[in-house]
């Protein structure tokens, strides 16, 4: 910016050497020489971002160059500057009408986001139309330092922190080239005139070997001092987010380096006010953060290594919410609204793999999911979140994520320069990184993965024509019933069907010679006729009464014979319930059954755990020594056998495909 208004201001000191008598046809004072600096001097405000007096300077331009082509005498030379001056103001013009457009489409975009509520999707999308609209701007006043805190801000909002750090140090590069020009009549226009020149950081840094594969521009990063040079150079309102982004991409020792000299500077009292007012609450933030994802991390990265993958698992979630406003991690990955960058990438990636080992394969599906929403091209989490699909069964989803991870590897060896040239492109963990092992490796696993696929396929279509069979014989099965049926029915016309016929012959039974269709019942749920009853209604009748007592104290005495045998018959119910208690128990009828899962009695989704103590605890039930039941020793080989398919990962594996 201090360069192009240097620029314009030498431009303005030409304009008033310049004669107002001179001839028309002067190429040192005359008019051609006046249009000709107008232009230069539109153009150095329009690069600076002054767009109304770069309007201005384009109009009068315009104007100098057709009032003395309209007077004439003019030499060839003049008359071709003057053309020359009315071309490049009119490209200017539109220009400006670029810049106006496109920071006018930025403006709508920014109050629409503003005045109502959008989901985060369509969010993004204006963040990203935004930034093109900034960035079309920026092409036209790349001297605008508000233009690039706007686009650093946008960055900032679609949490490309790397891009947002290259965008940083990129212009910081840029500002070093005018170190040592602002002298004599230009120090007042110094952005920065209590800074030294740099040392370490040089200007052609992300200029030099532009076509070098090993070291493409786009991934290219300062050193440590060279970043101690570059914060003293960028404006207040860019440091607190290229500190951020430092780390969020892990470069922790820039960011520490960085904040120090910042605060440094900033107390020094020498230089106290000359970069405005510099708050350092932020400062003081940022390093608090800084300190506290390192110490976290590295104490995850050791439990880690120690195997204690739980605590390790706590620990990087802990890390994940130190930028964000909640203080615990949701354990669904995919709901929390992480800060981006490589470093929650990464922390990500790394409770995935604690999962993995304790076997928490879905919840790891969802860490490597919440990593690659990140960075799309991120091959470690790519490939672990196939090994757990793998893990899981999910053999489709698999064979997809191996295939993107080889092919991505695939085209990076074709076209190196390439690479890392999309912005979905990982910077630390790029395809054209990938050893010959871990391709090969990746490789096989896909193979194992098509296997296990066709398997599966194969074993659900078999179950299928199985399933059809057995709906087809039950089918003719039926039918045979039902002719058997109707040719006992044409036999027998007299009889009914056999239920009909049986309570029919009940009904005569129970009508007795005199046809009374009833039937007497005692007062102990029916389970008699009323003896006692019946002789009674014969004595009424006018009968003998019986030999010996009377005949009220015979009835009394009956009734106590029936008492005494209902109390008989109850205590031999009782001790035939405590034998059956003290007999071992009978071993289930597992004729029918064919599934391993229902012979030990657990879920198909058991785990190997539970299998074990499933097995253990029906072989203590059913062991022939310890149980003599008849079957007992069928039912316990039939337990072993189910436990040897399901407590062998393969053998299960198998076992499932075949039964889909």
């Amino acid at each position: 910016t201090g360069a192009y208004e240097g620029a314009s201001a030498d431009c303005h000191r030409a304009l008033q050497c310049t004669e107002a008598n001179a001839t028309t046809g002067s190429l040192e004072s005359g008019p051609a020489f006046r249009s000709k600096i107008l232009c230069r001097m539109a153009r150095a405000l329009l690069k600076a971002g002054n767009i109304w007096e770069a309007d201005k300077a384009f109009d009068s331009a315009i104007g100098s160059a057709k009032e003395a082509l309209v007077l004439g005498q003019l030499n060839g030379a003049a008359e071709k500057i003057l053309n020359g001056c009315i071309m490049d103001a009119t490209l200017g013009l539109s220009d400006v009408m670029r810049y106006r457009d496109a920071l006018d489409g930025a403006t709508k975009i920014k109050a629409d986001n503003a005045n109502k509520s959008v989901s985060v999707a369509a969010d993004r999308r204006n963040s990203v139309q935004l930034l093109m609209f900034i960035n079309s701007a920026l092409s036209v006043s790349p001297g605008s330092m508000e233009l690039h805190e706007r686009r650093v801000n946008a960055l900032a909002s679609l949490k490309r922190w790397a891009e947002l750090g290259n965008h940083c140090e990129r212009l910081a590069a840029e500002i070093v080239k005018t170190d040592g020009i602002f002298t004599d009549d230009l120090a007042p226009l110094n952005p920065f005139p209590d800074i030294k020149a740099a040392t370490s950081l040089k200007p052609d840094f992300f200029e030099r070997n532009p076509d070098n594969a090993a070291d493409p521009v786009a991934l290219r990063i300062l050193s440590p001092k060279a970043v101690c040079d570059a914060v003293m150079r960028l404006p207040n309102g860019i440091l607190p987010l290229y500190l951020r982004s430092l780390r969020l991409e892990e470069r922790y020792t820039e960011a520490a380096k960085a904040g120090a000299s910042i605060e440094m500077h900033v107390n020094n009292s020498k230089h106290r006010g000359t970069r405005g007012i510099v708050p350092l609450a932020w400062l003081s933030n940022e390093r608090d953060k800084l300190r506290r994802t390192m110490s976290w991390k590295e104490r995850g990265d050791t439990l880690f290594r120690n195997g204690d993958y739980e605590r390790a698992a706590t620990k990087y979630a802990a890390c994940l919410t130190i930028d964000g406003d909640v203080s615990q991690y949701n354990q669904n990955a995919l709901e929390n609204d992480d800060a981006g960058g490589r470093l929650h990438a990464v922390l990500h990636c790394n409770r995935a793999a604690c999962l993995m080992a304790l076997k928490r394969y879905r919840e790891a599906v969802k860490e490597c999911t919440a990593s690659l929403r990140i960075h799309t091209h991120y091959m470690k989490a790519m490939l672990r979140r196939g090994r757990c699909f793998a893990r899981i069964r999910q053999y489709e989803e698999a064979v997809a994520e191996y295939e993107r991870y080889i092919r991505l590897v695939d085209e990076a060896r074709k076209s190196p320069n390439s690479a890392g040239s999309s912005n979905a492109a990982c910077t630390f963990d790029r395809p054209i990184d990938i050893t010959d092992a871990e391709y090969l490796k990746a490789k096989q696993e896909l193979a194992d993965a098509r296997k296990s696929t066709d398997a599966a396929a194969n074993n659900a279509r078999k179950q299928n024509q199985s399933q059809k069979k057995a709906k087809q014989q039950q089918s003719c099965k039926d039918s045979n019933i039902g002719k058997a049926a109707a040719k006992s029915t044409a036999k027998h016309p007299q009889e009914g069907p056999g239920r009909d016929n049986a309570y029919a012959h009940k009904q005569q039974e129970q009508a007795g010679p005199g046809g009374a269709n009833q039937r007497d019942r005692d007062g102990f749920g029916g389970t008699a006729r009323k003896k006692t009853a019946t002789k009674k209604k014969e004595f009424s009748r006018g009968g003998n009464m019986p030999e010996g007592p009377s005949g009220n104290d015979g009835i009394q005495n009956q009734q106590k014979q029936q008492q005494q045998h209902q109390k008989q018959e109850k205590r031999q119910r009782q001790h035939q319930k405590q034998q059956q208690q003290r007999k071992p128990t009978p071993p289930p009828n597992l004729e029918n059954v064919h599934c391993h899962y229902e012979v030990l009695g657990i879920a198909r989704t058991a785990l190997i755990s539970d299998i074990k103590k499933a097995y253990h605890k029906m072989c203590l039930k059913y062991h022939p020594d310890k149980n003599i039941e008849e079957g007992a020793a069928d039912t316990f080989h039939r337990i072993k056998l189910a436990y040897e398919v399901l407590g062998d990962e393969k053998k299960r594996t198998y076992y499932d495909s075949r039964r889909r």
